[in-house]
């Protein structure tokens, strides 16, 4: 008998986005749809009534943990709402999700946010793994209980995760890296800004450091690479005065990269006689970050697309709950490099997602 595996297999496309079109549910692009309803009709497939009933009011219970978002931090809210259309549309298989969230600051709120999480013994999880020690507790609880999970925008090795949803963030950094080049001349001095100190706790920017030296070790190895360290917990005042008197020091600095999304806060820190000399460069489409890119003070960001990543991870983990979709190691989102000039034609479909919810 035929199932819907055999024509996801031969159309070469999840099951789940098979079962969109036999039962009519949209979110599948006009070529696709014919392509796999050319095959449905070639293969006489036909829906079993009974099994996809059953399947229907089979219920599974899904966890989020995901770092909390604020207007100083507003990052995590498009993985976020990424979440929340796919957990809308996921909700036809009887799947239900609950958001569970932390500090993304606080090792001791993760841990306890974990806690609640896993009280209510959900059938399979999707997690931003943020501090190593603490994800390493609670790897091993998820694997004692036999709990499947996935990993989404921080890829932290040695685990047992169905697979990584995210950026590849050494890459990231690697474009970065060139991007740094391109906005620089001979004898030009880059800047590199950290705004943690907890930097290895934090994958994601940690890789996307080493990516940037790598690129100029490979390729500008006499390039004069600074850098500077912040924490979230220093004051505004204390941030611009030794980030403006370093740059009074150091007055060869044309170009500025800080890995993380807070560019925008660094901006505000620089005087503008010195921010008008400089090319910044950064990563993820905040509100704050595109408005000053639209301004003419960021040069570029780099996005990592976080709207799908948090889309695509629940999709991927109700595949596998449904239908037994066993997922690839890895499902990397693309590095897009974001200008003022091309804004307007990116990030459509989560802008229209927010405003109309």
């Amino acid at each position: 008998m035929i199932t819907i595996k055999d024509i996801a297999k031969e159309a070469n496309v999840s099951a789940g986005t098979v079962d969109r079109v036999l039962h009519n549910r949209g979110g599948v692009s006009p070529k696709t749809e014919t392509k796999i309803k050319k095959i449905l009709k070639q293969k006489k497939f036909k829906i079993n009534i009974i099994a996809s009933s059953l399947a229907m009011k089979k219920h599974h219970n899904l966890a989020t943990l995901i770092p909390q978002y604020d207007e100083q931090n507003l990052f995590w809210k498009s993985p976020y709402s990424g979440i929340q259309k796919a957990s809308q549309e996921v909700s036809a298989y009887g799947i239900e999700n609950h958001f569970f969230v932390f500090d993304q600051f606080n090792p001791k709120s993760y841990l306890k946010a974990f806690q609640k999480l896993i009280k209510t013994e959900p059938d399979a999880i999707v997690m931003v793994p943020f501090f190593y020690k603490e994800t390493s507790k609670i790897i091993k609880e998820l694997d004692e209980k036999k709990i499947p999970y996935l990993f989404l925008n921080a890829d932290i090795k040695g685990f047992n995760n169905l697979c990584y949803i995210g950026q590849k963030s050494f890459e990231a950094g690697v474009l970065s890296g060139k991007l740094s080049h391109l906005c620089s001349i001979d004898g030009d001095e880059f800047l590199i800004v950290l705004t943690r100190k907890n930097i290895h706790d934090y994958e994601a920017n940690n890789e996307r450091l080493k990516g940037f030296k790598n690129y100029f070790q490979e390729n500008v190895p006499d390039a004069q690479i600074h850098q500077l360290q912040f924490d979230q917990s220093d004051e505004f005042k204390k941030v611009s005065q030794k980030i403006n008197d370093f740059l009074t020091e150091h007055p060869g600095v044309r170009v500025v990269m800080v890995p993380s999304s807070r560019i925008s806060n660094i901006c505000r820190a620089i005087d503008d006689d010195k921010l008008s000399g400089l090319n910044l460069i950064g990563f993820d489409t905040t509100p704050q970050n595109i408005d000053a890119l639209k301004k003419g003070i960021i040069a570029f960001l780099i996005s990592q697309k976080s709207f799908n990543q948090g889309y695509k991870s629940i999709t991927t983990m109700a595949n596998y709950l449904v239908h037994k979709e066993m997922p690839s190691n890895e499902i990397p989102t693309p590095l897009e490099i974001i200008t003022k000039e091309n804004y307007n034609y990116s990030h459509s479909e989560e802008r229209k997602y927010i405003n109309r919810n």
